[in-house]
């Protein structure tokens, strides 16, 4: 994998966009306590800070419908 300057993404940051991808999968469930999507929700935006000052993805919070 890849970033977005075409460099060869470090285990660590491999690690980061799969807790991200899980924790967007996480959010796609249905019927979520409200304190439980809350949390999923500053989950997803503090990986995204991560991943986008990386270059891993241009991806926005946003951009997974909440």
């Amino acid at each position: 994998m890849k970033d977005l300057a075409g460099r060869e993404a470090t285990p660590v940051e491999r690690r980061l966009l799969r807790l991200y991808d899980g924790v967007a999968d996480l959010l796609r469930e249905e019927g979520l306590a409200p304190c439980v999507a809350a949390n999923l929700k500053e989950a997803a935006a503090a990986l995204c800070v991560a991943i986008l000052d990386l270059g891993l993805r241009h991806e926005r919070p946003d951009d997974l419908g909440l």
